[in-house]
């Protein structure tokens, strides 16, 4: 079995003894903290960027953004029509929705992990796409999960495989790029923000970092985690939604193989000056302040000593929400006192959200749904729970990684032994896995007042 390559040492990140005094270092000036507003606006060791840009030449850049092509996919084809159809008529009613809000001062969130292309996600979304008249379609893989989606007021996703058009080929691991449509797709299905703070967001280096950024530039949703200066940096993205704004800072706790932006392009590491600095901003410009760490060690369910301390970092400086990502397994999610007395929610990790990554552990995620109460300048949130997902794939009679087939993300509620016993997983392990086994990766974590009913 395929087995991960770790040699990389991560880099200690220095952190402040002391979290206390999360006020800027100097006083607040709106001229270096600008606002964005939306919508309209373990670790792998990779060979060197030169040995794989060569075949960055062959790439089709017709009518595209730096080397990125957006596709529409054609829904009359008579593979995937009927799916795209359902997906895209229920987003254009959603869209009317956010452009007539009723304030109300409420607001559903829905949070989803690592969303990551691996060749096996790229492979079946060409499949899916066949005869239909472009060369991708990823929405079918996304079916069964596309109306808790769109019926969110804001729905969040980490999009862990950078879109990085002509800087090198499409592909998935260790080098991740992935095509545009998959953008196009996540916006079909009706995401709202955007992280792209990980530890994969330099796969292509810089050049892969600027054409990501250019492509996220041109579309409806607000993308926070890249940046294309120092300025740009300290710009803080929000979002209104029913009359309370949100505020959404994010952070990486590392890069493979420990790269760093060049050409003024920045990365967003973790830094206990920075934090304190930018959500003292945010407080100011935004009603509540959510963070999006990309932390802790890849499946690792417990919380590092690192994670631990800027958990504390964010309550003392008053975040209202934390979600974190990157271990790829289900993560603990707890409340945490804050400074000025109220409680912060903190998810640790949400797991995988699709890719094809072949452990049992990693084959499971959590969508994380919340409400969000807002009144009389205070923030409260209430109807927390998890949503836990599976990942499902067959492999072919090549057994090549790349060619497993049958992608599709189940809700954990719906899935069955029978599909169990059909997982490509079972091809790799002696140990057989079962909807036993699956919701034990959720139960054994997340604690009991943040689970569905069917697993208490």
């Amino acid at each position: 079995m395929l087995k991960r390559i770790i040699s990389a040492a991560l880099c200690a990140l220095a952190v402040a003894a002391c979290f206390y005094g999360c006020e800027p270092d100097e006083p607040f000036d709106p001229e270096t903290h600008n606002v964005i507003t939306s919508p309209f606006i373990t670790y792998e060791t990779l060979e060197p960027i030169e040995e794989i840009t060569k075949d960055a030449e062959t790439s089709d850049t017709s009518g595209s953004v730096t080397g990125i092509t957006t596709q529409t996919p054609d829904t009359d084809g008579p593979q995937t029509g009927s799916v795209t159809d359902k997906v895209t008529d229920k987003i254009t009613d959603r869209v009317t929705e956010k452009e007539d809000p009723s304030p109300s001062g409420s607001i559903s969130m829905l949070f989803c992990g690592d969303n990551l292309a691996h060749d096996a996600v790229i492979n079946n979304a060409k499949r899916y796409a066949k005869d239909s008249g472009a060369e991708y379609n990823f929405l079918p893989i996304y079916e069964d999960v596309a109306d808790y989606i769109g019926k969110a007021d804001l729905a969040v996703i980490n999009q862990e495989s950078q879109i990085a058009g002509d800087a090198s080929k499409i592909g998935g691991y260790p080098r991740f790029n992935t095509p545009a449509q998959m953008g196009d797709d996540l916006i079909t299905l009706g995401f709202d923000v955007i992280t792209t703070a990980n530890n994969h967001m330099l796969d292509n280096s810089t050049k892969g970092l600027k054409n990501s950024i250019e492509y996220w530039k041109t579309k409806p949703v607000l993308t926070v985690g890249s940046y294309e200066s120092k300025s740009d940096y300290e710009k803080i993205r929000t979002v209104e939604k029913n009359g309370v704004t949100f505020a959404f800072l994010a952070y990486t706790e590392m890069t493979n193989s420990n790269r760093r932006a060049d050409d003024g392009y920045i990365t967003p590491l973790l830094d206990t000056d920075v934090v304190k600095r930018q959500v003292a901003a945010a407080k100011k410009v935004a009603d509540v302040v959510v963070v999006l760490p990309h932390w802790g060690d890849e499946d690792n369910f417990g919380v590092t000593s690192a994670q631990k301390k800027y958990a504390k970092l964010f309550a003392e400086c008053n975040v209202d929400l934390v979600v974190g990502m990157h271990s790829h397994v289900a993560g603990k999610i707890e409340y945490i006192d804050r400074a000025d007395g109220g409680k912060m929610l903190c998810a640790y990790s949400l797991g995988n959200f699709v890719s094809t990554m072949e452990y049992a552990r990693n084959l499971v995620g959590l969508m994380l749904s919340l409400d969000v109460e807002y009144k009389d300048g205070k923030c409260d949130i209430t109807n927390v729970r998890v949503i836990p997902t599976v990942t499902y794939f067959e492999y072919t009679s090549s057994m090549k990684l790349e060619d497993r087939t049958a992608l599709r993300l189940y809700l954990l509620s719906d899935f069955t032994d029978e599909l169990a016993a059909k997982h490509a997983y079972n091809e790799a392990e002696k140990e057989k896995i079962r909807v036993d086994r699956l919701k034990k990766y959720v139960t054994d974590t997340v604690d009991a007042r943040f689970l569905p009913d069917y697993l208490k």
